[in-house]
């Protein structure tokens, strides 16, 4: 009598333990975006040749002031920018890639390395979107993320054979890193 109820039981344990290994799944570390610090400003850049309709080699600088409102970690509220990269453009889309020097609030810099695609949008805006990796200071090894906007007004310089040499606008940066995580599958 003990031993068949020492089988039973046995059996009843193993198949809850087996009914719960398929029933609780497995837990897989994967990685998830997280926002270090985002900022909103305004930026002005030049072009060297100035922009026009037909894409040629040109140079462009750049400086920006934003504010961060989001800052993960840290007490950063705001940062200027600036930097130089190179690309064939025109005032309808190309593409360049260069620097990004970032001056943070908190005397601490970085430095990213960006690509750069802009486009026409169908209001007349010119964006550009840059994203890259920061190589060097505070966040090293975060992606980046800047958007750019050329409003429509300037963009009629485009039909001079001077060309558009120079545009303001509103900015955004995002900074991110992937944390890895754990979840159930």
């Amino acid at each position: 009598m003990i031993t068949r109820l020492l089988t039973r039981t046995r059996t009843v344990v193993a198949a809850a333990l087996l009914g719960v290994a398929t029933v609780v799944p497995a837990a897989r570390a994967t990685e998830s975006p997280t926002v270090l610090v985002a900022c909103a400003g305004t930026v002005a850049a030049t072009y060297a040749p100035g922009l026009t309709y037909s894409p040629r080699s040109t140079a462009i600088s750049s400086h920006a002031v934003a504010g961060c409102p989001v800052s993960v970690g840290s007490t950063l509220t705001s940062a200027t920018f600036g930097g130089s990269s190179t690309g064939t453009l025109s005032c309808l889309a190309g593409s360049a890639s260069g620097t990004l020097t970032f001056h943070w609030d908190h005397g601490k810099s970085s430095t990213a390395s960006i690509t750069s695609i802009a486009s026409l949008r169908p209001n007349g805006n010119m964006v550009t979107v840059s994203t890259g990796t920061i190589t060097a200071g505070k966040f090293t090894g975060a992606a980046v993320v800047t958007e750019v906007t050329l409003l429509a007004s300037s963009v009629s310089a485009c039909l001079t054979p001077k060309g558009l040499t120079s545009a303001s606008g509103p900015t955004t940066v995002t900074v991110t890193r992937l944390v890895k995580t754990s979840r159930e599958s």
